[in-house]
């Protein structure tokens, strides 16, 4: 049977997955801007099943070979995001192309424990809209683990600690930088900056993560443009062991989500009539790949609005708490800057009225301007003037 496995950070759980074990929520800030696709690098260390997940998330075949070594390119696929609402209301409009949010997905080269350090994989992970962190949940003899016991809980932690010691590095050469262009030349905005991540420096100095520091909107704003990985929304995605399965089905609670890789792969090789009952023999409710993309909006904290236009029905991801005049610059800035007002419906509610001519036409479409508050599901048309 092995030694007990510890699950998550602060469980007491041995031997099997519970809900109560997964770590708290981390709020996430909003880090770069979404355009019409988003991008999630799946990162971890060695053995844990990364390219598992990756070929899960993407359908990519057996061509999709893990990447042990950092000198190889990383998989990279994209494909699009399942949307019910899209669907729904793209079959009002069957003539016209139905465009979905792409997902861009790449599957990075493990690193080793306290090697976090690669320039280029630092990069790769500093342009993600979103960071999914594979753990490994599972025992196998053949391929022991380089710390000598299966630890998600432990892995968590390091890994967290690991980025928030790379935010560490970045502030202190920028801090370094302005400081040194200051003693040759008075900035006071430069100043400020330098001030500011003297701050952050210290904070990330006690080991804590910045998505707990509290940015003021300036600050907000500035912190933005510098990328930090402790700021990025964060995912632990946790390959449990097959007699794990069933515990691996609970409910998602926290930033950590479970999926079965031996088994699910098996799954993906099976003809569509069999998955079902293969999946039910194992107890297998929910693959892990619905379970990520039931959590993705949550944990890229987005939501996603539409758009019927002449030729095409389309969805666009966009941050929560995002304006009309935000959104309507994700399409086009000629939009964002000649905004007028925005005419919305609920997509429920357009589905009841069966177009948006006939939602107008019954006085159910609003118009709002810049400040209005997008809501998801919102199905959105631009006034503005060219």
């Amino acid at each position: 049977m092995g030694e007990p496995i510890d699950w998550f950070p602060g469980s007491g759980a041995r031997g099997g997955f519970q809900t109560h074990d997964l770590p708290p929520r981390l709020d996430t800030r909003p880090c770069s801007g979404f355009t019409t696709n988003v991008n999630v690098v799946l990162f971890g260390y060695p053995g844990t099943g990364k390219t598992t997940l990756f070929r899960l998330l993407t359908g990519a075949g057996p061509g999709a070979e893990a990447r042990g070594d950092g000198r190889k390119e990383p998989n990279v696929r994209a494909r699009a995001l399942p949307d019910a609402k899209l669907d729904a209301i793209a079959g009002l409009y069957p003539e016209k192309k139905k465009v979905p949010v792409v997902a861009e997905f790449t599957d990075l080269a493990g690193t080793s424990f306290g090697e976090v350090k690669d320039a280029a994989f630092f990069d790769r992970l500093r342009k993600a809209d979103g960071l999914v962190h594979v753990v490994r949940g599972f025992r196998d003899d053949s391929r022991p683990h380089p710390k000598g016991k299966v630890n998600p809980a432990g892995d968590i932690r390091f890994m967290e600690e690991e980025l928030v010691l790379a935010d560490l590095a970045m502030a202190h050469a920028r801090f370094e930088r302005l400081d040194k262009d200051l003693k040759k030349m008075r900035d006071p905005e430069a100043e400020k900056e330098r001030d500011f991540l003297a701050r952050l420096a210290a904070f990330l100095g006690e080991g804590k993560s910045l998505r707990v520091f509290p940015f003021s909107a300036a600050e907000d704003k500035l912190v933005r443009s510098f990328a930090f990985l402790s700021l990025k929304p964060l995912l632990h995605m946790v390959n449990v062991d097959e007699k794990d399965v069933a515990g691996a089905d609970a409910p998602a609670v926290g930033n950590a989500l479970t999926f079965c890789g031996s088994i699910e792969c098996e799954i993906l090789e099976l003809a569509e009539d069999e998955k079902d009952a293969f999946r039910a023999e194992f107890g297998l409710a929910e693959p892990g790949a619905a379970k990520f993309f039931k959590a993705l909006p949550r944990f890229l904290d987005v939501l996603f609005f539409y758009t019927v236009g002449k030729d095409e029905v389309r969805a666009w991801p966009l941050r929560k708490g995002a304006s009309a005049v935000t959104a309507a610059g994700a399409i086009h800035s000629d939009i964002e800057k000649g905004f007028i007002r925005a005419e919305v419906i609920a997509w429920d509610e357009l589905l009841r009225r069966g177009s948006v001519q006939k939602a107008r036409d019954a006085g159910a479409v609003r118009l709002e301007g810049k400040e209005y508050l997008v809501r998801n599901g919102d199905v959105v048309y631009f006034r503005f003037a060219q």
